[in-house]
């Protein structure tokens, strides 16, 4: 038996959908079908990690790193897939609200700012070149000559936190740079109400209507066909 606390995927055949186009964006659409019956795609902490590592936020050895460290601690790997759903859920409300210039629900802002506050004090300026040879010195420059960024900014794990955070900590500072841009305006909810993804227009004339023409485009034109019969 599969539960949620397991490292296996619920549904082994299920290609994650990233129309989204912006992380956190992606996060949120790990639903099908939101505005009807909602399908859930991550049903176990191996799905979540399987998403993490085909949207690129783990590289394969963090993902099998993850994995390994939930089959040690089921429960964990339960309360952390628990904790991301609920920052999923708040999040997509939170998104959706404000692209539509809506205040969002005080409780939702709560979630979302309660991981807000938790990844930035764990950010730290780190040296990208950290641990060369004694005396040697890295050469940072960019085509044009430039120097290269020598610092980037960096997570430090405590170890008191939750099994998700390395597929979180991502999520949440794509979040917060959406929600304090220009770009949250080019955010729109597809036009197929039993579909209700949401997703970046990067359109010129800001006009995309679906998630994804190929399916959800398609299957309004067959709804409005058959209901022109």
């Amino acid at each position: 038996m599969v539960t949620a606390g397991s490292t296996l995927r619920s549904e082994p055949d299920y290609t994650f959908d990233f129309c989204g186009g912006q992380l956190a964006i992606d996060f949120t659409n790990t639903v099908g079908s939101r505005g009807d019956a909602p399908a859930e795609h991550l049903w176990t902490f191996g799905d979540l990690v399987a998403w993490a590592e085909a949207r690129g936020v783990l590289p394969r050895a963090g993902a099998q790193r993850l994995r390994r460290d939930a089959a040690k601690s089921p429960a964990a790997a339960h309360a952390a897939l628990a904790g991301a759903l609920e920052l999923r859920e708040a999040l997509y409300r939170v998104i959706e609200a404000t692209a539509a210039n809506r205040v969002p629900a005080p409780a939702d802002l709560a979630i979302v700012n309660a991981l807000v506050r938790e990844t930035f004090s764990r950010m730290r300026l780190a040296d990208v070149h950290h641990g060369l040879p004694s005396g040697r010195r890295a050469r940072s420059v960019s085509r044009k000559g430039e120097h290269a960024p020598r610092l980037e900014l960096t997570t430090e794990d405590a170890g008191t936190g939750s099994l998700a955070d390395p597929i979180l900590t991502p999520v949440v500072r794509a979040a917060v740079e959406l929600l304090t841009s220009e770009e949250i305006a080019r955010v729109r909810t597809c036009a197929d109400e039993s579909c209700a993804w949401l997703f970046l227009d990067t359109t010129r004339s800001r006009t995309r209507r679906w998630c994804d023409m190929k399916s959800c485009g398609n299957r309004s034109k067959v709804r409005r066909f058959r209901g022109g019969q």
